[in-house]
């Protein structure tokens, strides 16, 4: 089964690729409020869902910066 990652992207300074856990306080980090495994889905339409809600959070903070949405493919041989 294939997952889904939101991952934050900065063009300002080349790519950048990260997870947005930095975009929260460390006290949501510290009790798990995101989950085990952050900004991890099973299903696209969750990791859609999910991403819009950051883009909207997020809107206006840095012009440079949006979320994008990375399938982890499994191959098999």
């Amino acid at each position: 089964m294939n997952k889904y990652y939101i991952l934050e992207r900065d063009t300002a300074e080349g790519l950048s690729l990260k997870l947005p856990v930095e975009c929260f306080d460390e006290s949501v980090l510290e009790c798990q409020e995101l989950g085990e495994e952050p900004f991890t889905y099973d299903t696209l339409e969750e990791a859609k869902q999910v991403k819009n809600a950051l883009n909207l959070i997020f809107k206006g903070r840095v012009s440079s910066t949006d979320f994008i949405i990375v399938e982890e493919i499994n191959e098999t041989n």
